[in-house]
């Protein structure tokens, strides 16, 4: 057997059985990984400090023993506990933070060597705890969304457009899945578009406050096929 540690960070948990927990982790090298821990529920004293630190945003450190039997996707740990400070998520930074986990929830998958999308992951809560305008929270939402998909192999490019030509920042593009984005004519306009400006400016991570609106509904537009029809349930909390 091999001893194993590495930080994580929870997705999701709930209660099992009468004293014990069931994780979903996010680790940088196994990807999404469900782990039981057990006494973490009853009313001993260390029970409640293990509570106090078993919350999302939560950096932690996992320790295992791996065996050649071991399921991929399922660990038993000998031991969880913090690595530092938690992110100090409050109000809509909560929710934003909430919504990332719940991305990497239904997308990433056990095994996944996710190193990349790990610190990007850590920066994002940074960012996040750091910002107190909703304008600012939806920015590095949309920058992590577009990290998330080219870290899963799903990476869009928001300069060329279907037909490979370069996107024009004076025209308007809509966008379809598997095919990407295509020009407008003037007239009929449909229910949705993007300027080829604001493409330019995503593409390049330019914050524009004019563009948020539009970009919030391409990203939602370049994930649906990978999320599936069942809705996230962090989007009902936010409206």
């Amino acid at each position: 057997m091999i001893l194993k540690i590495q930080p994580a960070f929870i997705l999701h948990s709930r209660p099992y059985r009468e004293t014990s927990m069931l994780l979903t982790l996010f680790m940088p090298e196994m990807g999404k990984v469900s782990a039981s821990l057990r006494g973490v529920r009853s009313a001993s004293k260390s029970a409640r400090q293990k509570q106090a630190w078993l919350q999302p945003f939560q950096p932690l450190l996992v320790e295992w023993r791996e065996t050649p039997t071991q399921q991929l996707d399922w660990l038993t740990p000998q031991n969880i506990e913090p690595q530092g400070l938690a992110y100090g998520l409050k109000a809509d930074a909560a929710l934003c933070g909430l919504y990332l986990n719940e991305l990497l929830y239904r997308l990433i998958q056990p095994t996944d060597g996710l190193e990349g999308l790990f610190a990007h992951y850590q920066q994002a809560l940074h960012a996040l705890a750091q910002s107190d305008q909703r304008e600012l929270m939806a920015w590095h939402l949309r920058q992590f969304e577009l990290v998330l998909l080219a870290e899963l192999g799903y990476g869009v490019d928001l300069t060329l457009d279907a037909q490979a030509q370069p996107i024009e920042p004076a025209l308007l593009y809509g966008y379809q899945p598997q095919t990407g984005f295509y020009q407008l004519n003037p007239l009929p306009q449909p229910r949705w578009s993007i300027t080829g400006a604001c493409l330019l400016k995503f593409s390049e991570q330019e914050f524009c406050l004019a563009c948020l609106a539009s970009w919030k509904q391409l990203m939602r537009r370049i994930l649906q096929p990978h999320l599936g029809t069942k809705p996230l349930a962090t989007r009902a909390l936010f409206n």
